[in-house]
């Protein structure tokens, strides 16, 4: 409820607190501002992190291969659970590329996506599909545990 002042009584009393809060409020939008420029520089620099650290699998179809509509509704969703993998990265950083090309006549299909996600990645989508790694599987070794005496 607004007192019965007159209106230059109340355009007064509104500059004295305009002025006296103008100093804060200047400072406050000049943090503000310095905090949404380091946001956007990190979230940069998240994005071109996960960029250069991406996996890419092969998918390859059996001669049978026809799926129907539950397995690529399926697929799909395992998909889309690549960004949900690759926590703390931006959707821009984190999406699935899914690659065509065709080489001697035979088409190839590469997934594409951040390394976080690279177990998802991994995993079939399909019941006649291999999933494989360009560079082959060299780089996972067995586990080994050793029992109590230091045997096998």
């Amino acid at each position: 409820m607004i007192p019965d002042l007159a209106i230059d009584d109340l355009l007064v009393q509104l500059q004295r607190t305009l002025g006296t809060a103008a100093p804060y409020l200047g400072a406050v939008g000049v943090l503000g501002a310095a905090v949404w420029v380091w946001w956007t520089i990190r979230r940069t620099a998240l994005v071109r992190e996960a960029l250069t650290d991406r996996v890419q699998v092969e998918a390859i179809p059996t001669a049978t291969f026809d799926p129907g509509e539950a397995e690529v509704g399926r697929w799909a969703r395992q998909l889309g659970r690549v960004h949900y993998a690759a926590d703390g990265v931006p959707a821009r950083g984190s999406a699935v590329r899914l690659r065509y090309t065709a080489v001697d006549g035979k088409m190839r299909c590469y997934i594409e996506g951040p390394a976080a996600a690279a177990a998802i990645l991994h995993m079939p989508g399909f019941a006649e599909v291999e999933i494989r790694t360009p560079n082959g599987q060299a780089d996972i070794h067995p586990v080994r545990f050793t029992g109590p005496a230091g045997s096998p």
